[in-house]
């Protein structure tokens, strides 16, 4: 759902969509999706969606966004085809929030966590591609991601948030038990991590354009078509395995509560490397590049702590510490599998 309230009731979007598009709407429905309010449109012959996005967000990144699209529909990656407003612009200026209408894409989505064997790997042959085509686009900003997850600062910054969480945790929090138990084993992690990782490693890491928030929710499925993909307003250039192993996690049904099917996960950056070079530190460094950026979030946990409605986003947390855990356990065991020859190859 949106993070933020809209400004937008039917009466008003549907004379933004009358006055700025020529779209007269007949229908308008709420979807719960992503960070944005998103609405679907419907008219007597067409279908649109109408993205509200929150205060925080640049008209820059907007412009980004719409770019990378518009450059990849020529390199014949599946994406939203956006709409000009009467003034030929791609957006507009609303209440201090920028509004985006696109062509309706069909499909349906998918839940994380529900891909079988022959989903999983079908989402890292799209990743596959879009990074090759996002290889000719030219170069991202790092948006200063090395330094908000993977660095040794930022690890102690996290230890010192965990505490800090632990001891602000209410006690009316009917999961105070289980949330303490949780912060004191990813404080066990980062404890690891700060003592024993060389951080000089993750200069020789493959960075890439690449998607930002690439997983089974940006993607639209049609059975006549590859999956069309949505949300590129993260895209940076990242370190890519990052992007790999992180889309596997959300994707894969074996890793509903947290776990890791190695040989699925092999497969799955086998898959990704027909596209993509990957060298021997992405595939020894992958899993702990993960673990590096899950471990030391806590959101989730302090979202339920203000607000007990947030009861999704308190099983999101529960999630990603179980996955934690299990990359913690697998690290070597994953690093094994991955820099195999035929994977490297």
């Amino acid at each position: 759902m949106g993070v933020q309230k809209t400004n937008l009731n039917d009466e008003k979007i549907k004379h933004i969509l009358q006055k700025e598009y020529n779209i007269e709407a007949t229908k308008i429905q709420k979807i719960d999706r992503g960070t944005a309010n998103i609405f679907k449109i419907e008219t007597n012959n067409n279908k649109y969606i109408l993205k509200e996005f929150v205060s925080t967000s640049k008209k820059e990144t907007i412009i980004k966004e719409i770019n990378i699209i518009e450059f990849l529909k020529d390199k014949d990656i599946n994406v939203p085809t956006y709409i000009k407003t009467k003034k030929e612009n791609f957006y507009l200026e609303n209440e201090g929030r920028i509004i985006i209408v696109q062509e309706f894409v069909e499909g349906y989505t998918i839940e994380n966590n529900t891909g079988d064997y022959e989903k999983t790997i079908e989402c890292a042959t799209i990743l596959g591609k879009l990074t090759k085509a996002l290889m000719e686009y030219p170069e991202l900003s790092e948006d200063n991601i090395m330094n908000k997850y993977f660095t040794k600062e930022r690890v102690c910054n996290c230890i010192e948030k965990m505490e800090n969480l632990k001891s602000n945790l209410k006690k009316d929090n009917k999961y105070k038990e289980q949330i303490e138990k949780d912060i004191n084993y990813r404080t066990k992690i980062l404890n690891h991590i700060k003592n024993n990782f060389d951080f000089d490693i993750l200069d020789k890491l493959t960075k890439l354009n690449s998607h930002g928030d690439f997983c089974s929710q940006q993607l639209i499925y049609n059975e006549l078509q590859e999956p069309t993909i949505i949300d590129f307003e993260k895209a940076k250039k990242l370190p890519i395995v990052w992007e790999v192993i992180r889309s596997y996690s959300y994707i894969d049904k074996d890793a509903k509560d947290g776990d890791i099917n190695i040989k699925t996960l092999a497969d799955y950056f086998k898959e990704f490397s027909k596209y993509i070079k990957l060298n021997e530190y992405d595939l020894k460094y992958a899993s702990y590049l993960y673990l590096l950026q899950l471990t030391g979030s806590t959101y989730g946990y302090k979202e339920y702590n203000e607000d007990y409605t947030q009861k999704g986003l308190l099983d999101f947390a529960l999630f990603r510490t179980k996955l934690c855990k299990k990359l913690y356990e697998k690290a070597e065991e994953i690093s094994l599998e991955l820099t195999k020859q035929d994977i490297m190859n």
